[in-house]
């Protein structure tokens, strides 16, 4: 048997660029070019202000056309990255109980930021071998399934479906970070399509995205409806 600490990959197969493997693009001369022609036009203005909000129009109309969101569908951008995503989603998206399908980095990432959360019921998560996946099923009281799209710590592609016989109501959240422009999607079978850009898109990953379906789930609560949930100090909605 072959000594691991022997093995060593050829120099021609190495990267010119040691930074970037299976996690982000690298950014274009180009797209930092563009960012400097900006100037302060962008860059230090108000987010008020025409320019910025200009282009914030220009990524959501662009990001719409590009999957062919279906009528009513918003595109709603964040800072933070997916990370950012899940505290939000655990908070607002979740009304009890979460399904994950875990089968890799990001998929276990999230189920354990809902799994964990104070305000929550307990998640159930499915896992499976590494380089195959679970698939979702049905539970009653489980009112969120989510899982990604493509996993980049595995490879591993899975099918954006709403999970039949789910109970009504019940969010279909799909992580699309490492397949968002790579993957072919139909947005019309999650309530949340959401990534951070920085793989296909090659772009910054501190931002998130998402297309959100319409509906009372996927809008935040009037403050008159928010209280807060003892011991722990933070503040929900109470269930429709």
């Amino acid at each position: 048997m072959t000594d691991n600490a022997d093995i060593r990959i050829p120099a021609d197969l190495l990267p010119l660029d040691g930074r970037f493997g299976a996690g982000p693009s690298k950014v274009r001369a180009g797209q930092l070019a563009a960012l400097a022609d900006a100037g302060q036009s962008i860059l230090g203005t108000s987010h008020r202000q025409a320019p910025v909000r200009n282009l914030v129009g220009e990524v959501r109309d662009g990001l719409s056309t590009f999957f062919r969101a279906p009528e009513g569908y918003e595109v709603v951008l964040g800072v933070g990255g997916s990370t950012a995503f899940w505290d939000v989603a655990a908070f607002g998206l979740v009304r009890s109980r979460a399904q994950h399908l875990s089968f890799g980095e990001f998929g276990s990432k999230f189920a354990s930021t809902t799994d964990r959360a104070p305000f929550l019921e307990a998640s159930s998560i499915l896992t499976s071998e590494p380089g195959t996946r679970p698939t979702a099923r049905p539970e009653q009281g489980v009112d969120a399934y989510a899982w990604p799209q493509n996993e980049t710590s595995t490879g591993v592609a899975a099918p954006v479906l709403r999970v039949d016989g789910a109970d009504d109501g019940a969010l279909t959240l799909i992580d699309a970070t490492s397949a968002a422009g790579g993957l072919d999607v139909d947005v019309s079978q999650a309530d949340v399509y959401y990534f951070a850009p920085q793989k296909n898109f090659a772009s910054d990953g501190g931002l998130w995205l998402g297309l959100f379906m319409p509906g009372p789930r996927t809008k935040p609560p009037p403050a008159s409806q928010l209280r807060c949930c003892g011991s722990t100090g933070r503040t929900t909605a109470p269930s429709p």
